[in-house]
């Protein structure tokens, strides 16, 4: 008897390898530090209204007195409106700026922040179960992610059908779990990666995947991803497997715990 995968099984699997194409709105901290417009001079909004009165008096109405005065009274009250918004904007601008200018210094508290509140990773429950963070310096952050274990994340049953429709479950090959859980763990930090490339001004991620439990964890992954040379593909092994990384993985028994991990402190390594 023959039997065929389910579509909803199929879809549950393929979405466990395919974090990364998720993306993350990207932020440009330098361009938001710099000033929108000088302070001691008229906004954009309120220099538009200007330049238009100002083609008005060049025009032939500007001679018609009804017309004029009408017209005068109308631009005044727009540049007037033009300038408070124009207030509003800077003043947003310098209420947000110290925040800014921390994230281009590389203060750690506001990197924590800028990732809680803009990066998409940790709203995917699928993707880790938790992470830490580290500034090493305004170019350089740490990330350590405590990834779900493959007992936890990958089923031991595959959902199938037979040719008359009817729902069978079959255990799912000891390898092909494995093989499942390495692209689920690749998957998942390339999605970080991304996430924190596109969130922080770093150039350099060391990135560390985790398992076990928060007293007793080991790491079973270890890269060291440069911005110059990130160059995402389809698949996330594939991307990764382009920088420097550390992992030790067998077909026949999944990943195997790293003894250490790369470090920030000049790629030295640490114990893990």
């Amino acid at each position: 008897m023959s039997y065929k995968i389910t579509n909803r099984q199929q879809a549950a699997l393929d979405e466990l390898k395919a974090f990364h194409y998720h993306e993350c709105s990207s932020l440009d901290w330098r361009r938001q530090a710099q000033e929108p417009f000088s302070k001691h001079e008229a906004g954009p909004n309120e220099k538009n209204w200007i330049q238009n009165e100002e083609k008005f008096k060049a025009s032939f109405f500007s001679n018609i007195v009804g017309i004029n005065q009408l017209l005068l009274a109308y631009y005044q009250f727009k540049q007037n409106r033009g300038k408070r918004i124009d207030q509003i904007i800077y003043q947003k601008w310098e209420e947000k700026y110290p925040f800014i200018k921390s994230i281009l210094e590389g203060e750690q508290d506001s990197w924590r922040e800028c990732v809680k509140q803009y990066a998409s990773f940790h709203q995917n429950c699928d993707v880790a179960m938790a992470y830490s963070l580290h500034a090493h310096d305004s170019k350089t952050v740490e990330c350590d992610v405590y990834l779900h274990e493959l007992q936890n994340i990958i089923p031991s049953k595959i959902e199938k059908t037979t040719e008359r429709g009817r729902i069978r479950y079959h255990n799912m090959p000891k390898t092909k779990r494995f093989e499942l859980y390495q692209y689920h763990v690749y998957s998942c930090l390339n999605k970080i990666v991304n996430d924190l490339f596109a969130v922080l001004p770093c150039e350099t991620v060391f990135i560390n995947g985790v398992i076990g439990s928060a007293e007793k964890h080991q790491p079973i992954l270890s890269a060291v991803i440069e911005r110059n040379h990130h160059q995402q593909k389809r698949c996330p092994k594939r991307t990764i497997e382009k920088h420097r990384q550390m992992v030790i993985f067998k077909k026949r028994s999944g990943f195997h715990p790293l003894k250490r991990v790369y470090a920030p402190q000049d790629l030295y390594f640490t114990e893990g």
